[in-house]
């Protein structure tokens, strides 16, 4: 019997090679390394020493609270790759996204006062801890997924698990298949007292507001972390926008039956058999530029899905925003800079030809083309309008400012940098890290941006009647169901900056019209019937009416910054919130106005 498990074992061992994440030995087997090994590139040091510079404490100090936990965190991530084939998917990409997060989220708290709303003095007082908070939950943030995402077996036979320490031999990882996205967030918090030891908990739990906050963060519930989990988020896109594109090339490695296969599989036959016009003019539904080859939405993700279930394959979503949360879950789409698949509004020029107001998914070429298939030429100049930049000149590596690390591989289709780390903080000041991370400004800039379409919010019943919805289906269940799974998977952010919903006197509040164009562009394409959809979400009478004269449907809330400044959002209030489930805790910036 004995025998037999080891055969079993042997077995085991000799068909994880292929997918084993890491360097290692000639037997491919990753070697552990101390903390100061791990931490002895040029890069990292340089990341540590940033961290050492804008935290402005004694050495002794940084010693204790910072240092001593990034080594501990070193020790047990090792070589592990942060993702399979998304961002930092290289060896010790774990490592590096944890340190860039660090450095990323100290420079933008450094433009808040902390603790919100606290007099000055208290401010300076707990001014240090709460820096100390923000740097252990950009820390903690995704250390979980070592515990959950890989397999780590050790070169004796027997699988690992980090919560009984760090790795003690050489070792092994692979990819757990089918597993759980977000289970790691609920798991986050399962590593705090190995990494940030007793003291370090001692300290921070003498805060216990500060303390709430981090243990939301590390654990997933950004609803409740308010400002640390909105400054760690942001860090979190600023590291991923650097490294995005992971290793593509992987992804041909994959299970034949993996989601991500089948979908890599189906996208590549479609382009390659000319089924999906590739830059011509109208009716092209793909368009290649020199560094990302772009998908029209809807338009590609419904013939994919009908070119897999006409093969007779299942376990494709039917629904598309499932279906994009996969894509984007697997990296084989690249966010736009609001973290969302879909990147509206795009312009498209292919020679004298052009488009504008497109609905387009961006992926690294290397998705559709190896690199031992002739690749067609890069015809096409695509424009997304968020940016009002060609993509040529915004590539991630350059607009983040950190640099690619020396020691590990590049991977598919990121860009290079010359710069090296002592030059960060130059260049991070230039970008636009300051990305509105307090409701004050989110709500400034859609009060700007929808000053005039304020009267047109509320749709009276004629107006609805007149016109009506295309579909057979009533598009406003439509959207209460759309909403209800994007607060249920998080896709929809509550309670965030620029979030499209709040929780507000004990009930849901949906910010309009950006949900119901936001909606319309994910489900439709265009948000160009987004007040039809407004229209007969009314018609359900699911929402309270202002209390004035006129009964309006939209009723508007107050937000107020920690600066003291005050700012108003409109959208409307439900009279029934268990129609979305039970709503969280009221946001604090937020309070309903007292006409409504």
């Amino acid at each position: 019997m004995a025998m037999a498990l080891v055969g079993i074992l042997k077995r085991f061992v000799s068909k994880s090679d292929d997918r084993a994440g890491g360097g290692g030995d000639s037997g491919n087997w990753t070697q552990v390394q101390t903390a100061t090994q791990l931490l002895s590139t040029e890069y990292r040091q340089g990341l540590l020493q940033m961290l050492y510079e804008v935290s402005s404490v004694p050495p002794a100090t940084f010693d204790a609270y910072v240092r001593t936990p990034i080594e501990r965190y070193a020790e047990l991530v090792q070589l592990l790759p942060a993702s399979e084939t998304h961002h930092h998917s290289y060896p010790g990409g774990m490592l590096d996204h944890g340190l860039e997060i660090m450095c990323y989220a100290l420079r933008i708290r450094r433009k808040h006062l902390l603790p919100p709303g606290a007099r000055p003095e208290d401010q300076v007082s707990v001014g240090e801890l709460w820096s100390m908070g923000v740097l252990y939950a950009a820390l903690l943030h995704d250390l979980a997924k070592a515990l959950v995402d890989v397999e780590i077996l050790l070169k004796d036979g027997t699988p690992w698990h980090l919560w009984n320490g760090p790795i003690p031999q050489p070792y092994r990882i692979r990819y757990r298949p089918g597993r759980d996205y977000h289970l790691h967030e609920a798991a986050g918090a399962l590593m705090c007292r190995e990494v940030l030891g007793g003291v370090v908990l001692d300290w921070l739990y003498s805060d216990l507001a500060l303390f709430g906050l981090v243990m939301y963060a590390v654990s997933g519930h950004l609803e409740r972390a308010g400002i640390v989990g909105e400054i760690v988020h942001q860090a979190d896109k600023k590291s991923v926008s650097k490294a995005m594109g992971g290793d593509i090339s992987r992804l041909s490695a994959a299970p034949k039956q993996s989601l991500q296969r089948k979908l890599v599989d189906g996208l590549r036959h479609l382009v390659k058999d000319g089924k999906l016009p590739l830059n011509g003019t109208k009716g092209s539904a793909v368009f290649l530029s020199e560094e990302a080859v772009w998908f029209v939405s809807p338009t590609v993700p419904r013939l994919l899905k009908t070119y897999l279930l006409e093969q007779g394959i299942g376990g494709v979503p039917s629904d598309e925003s499932r279906l994009y949360d996969e894509m984007l879950a697997h990296g084989l789409i690249m966010p736009n800079p609001e973290g969302l698949a879909v990147w509206s509004g795009c312009t498209v020029r292919v020679g004298e030809w052009s488009t504008s107001k497109l609905h387009l998914l961006k992926a690294a070429p290397s998705l559709i083309w190896s690199a031992d298939d002739e690749r067609p030429d890069a015809k096409a100049i695509v424009r997304a309008a968020s940016t009002n930049q060609e993509p040529a000149e915004e590539e991630p590596g350059e607009v983040a400012g950190l640099p690619v690390p020396q020691d590990s591989p590049v991977p598919a289709e990121a860009p290079q940098s010359d710069q090296g780390a002592s030059e960060y903080f130059d260049s991070v000041d230039s970008f636009d890290v300051s990305i509105p991370l307090s409701l004050e400004e989110a709500a400034t800039h859609d009060d700007h941006e929808n000053q005039t379409e304020i009267q047109a919010f509320s749709v009276d019943e004629e107006v609805a009647r007149e016109r009506p919805a295309s579909s057979s289906t009533d598009p406003g269940e439509e959207f209460l169901k759309w909403v209800k799974a994007g607060i249920d998977s998080r896709k929809l952010g509550v309670n965030h900056a620029k979030a499209y919903v709040h929780a507000v006197a004990g009930s849901w509040f949906l910010v309009s019209p950006n949900i119901f164009k936001k909606f319309c562009i994910e489900r439709y394409g265009s948000d160009d019937a987004w007040d039809q959809v407004q229209a007969r979400f009314q018609k359900k009478r699911l929402h309270i009416r202002s209390a004035g004269k006129d009964k309006r449907n939209i009723v508007s809330v107050s937000v107020r910054g920690p600066t003291g400044k005050t700012s108003k959002l409109k959208g409307f209030l439900l009279s029934k919130p268990e129609v979305l489930g039970r709503p969280p805790a009221d946001n604090i910036y937020l309070k309903l106005n007292k006409e409504s």
